[in-house]
């Protein structure tokens, strides 16, 4: 099974011009932990999680100050086995997803959680986000 299988595909984005308020309501209307940063052609420039706002709190910040640059992600065609992995490895709870350099998903851990074939693989990760 590949990524795109089971990601989700309606993502929310901002841009790096938006302004830590406007990421604050992303976050909250749309009941989101992680907004992606992309430019106009959809190409993923950084991601703001839930931590990293509270982190770098300032309310005079844009997305771009706010912002992971460089994300982790993995690609829609990828193994889900090796995106579980990435979660494990980097201790973090969603992935952006693309499609060559365009934002096409995110895959989460809940999305994982679905699938029984990830029992193990689930485990695995949250021990590792935990410690």
């Amino acid at each position: 099974m590949i990524v795109k299988d089971i990601m989700s595909s309606y993502v929310i984005t901002a841009s790096p011009e938006d302004t830590f308020e406007q990421i604050v309501f992303i976050m909250k209307s749309e009941d989101v932990g992680a907004v992606p940063i992309c430019d106009k052609q959809n190409k993923l420039l950084g991601i703001i999680t839930d931590r990293d706002l509270i982190l770098r709190f300032n309310s005079g910040n844009t997305a771009n100050d706010l912002m992971t640059k460089s994300p982790i992600y993995v690609n829609s065609g990828d193994d889900i086995h090796d995106a579980a992995m990435k979660f494990s490895k980097y201790r973090i709870r969603r992935l952006p997803v693309l499609d060559g350099q365009r934002l096409v998903g995110m895959l989460s851990l809940k999305d994982l959680a679905k699938k029984k074939v990830l029992t193990a693989e689930i485990g695995h990760i949250i021990y590792n986000i935990c410690n």
